[in-house]
């Protein structure tokens, strides 16, 4: 009986320093700026990235649309990411690749550049959502677009 005691005396001492250094932990985790790179290391190309579009069931590839516009989001092969984005009220399409990943774990922003027109294209997107995407579009650092476009499927549009 007397061990008994013990344990459980020692279990309720321990137990709220055990739950704050998790909380700790869990909650730096979300918020971390995401790190992207291909290491060659190996004579391989291998992808470390802690922001990816694809973790276990989760995946963001796919193609997003609205009334305005239509994107295709995608991986080609490590470290070389494909969008296609499609104006709905023009017609006009581009077609970019890029390996550019900013944004936070929660957050994580795919950007991708038209240099010969000063234009960047940024998809945002969230874990808890593999339905939804943001896309932005900024010429010259002023944002032109803010869009939300929800899954369209899952069929990729574009390529290299």
């Amino acid at each position: 009986m007397v061990k008994i005691k013990a344990i459980a005396w020692a279990t309720v001492c321990t137990l709220p320093l055990c739950l704050s250094l998790s909380f700790a932990a869990r909650a730096d985790k979300p918020n971390q700026p995401c790190q992207a790179n291909l290491d060659t290391s190996k004579g391989i190309d291998d992808e470390v990235n802690n922001c990816p579009i694809t973790v276990g069931q989760f995946s963001i590839r796919g193609t997003f649309s609205n009334s305005k516009w239509q994107a295709s989001f995608w991986a080609w092969e490590p470290a070389y990411y494909i969008l296609y984005v499609k104006n709905e009220q023009d017609g006009s399409k581009i077609n970019l690749t890029g390996f550019d990943v900013k944004g936070t774990t929660s957050r994580p922003q795919y950007r991708f550049t038209d240099r010969d027109r000063g234009i960047t294209y940024i998809v945002t997107f969230q874990y808890s959502d593999r339905n939804a995407i943001r896309l932005e579009i900024y010429k010259n650092n002023v944002a032109i677009v803010n869009e939300l476009l929800v899954r369209e499927s899952d069929k990729l549009i574009g390529g290299p």
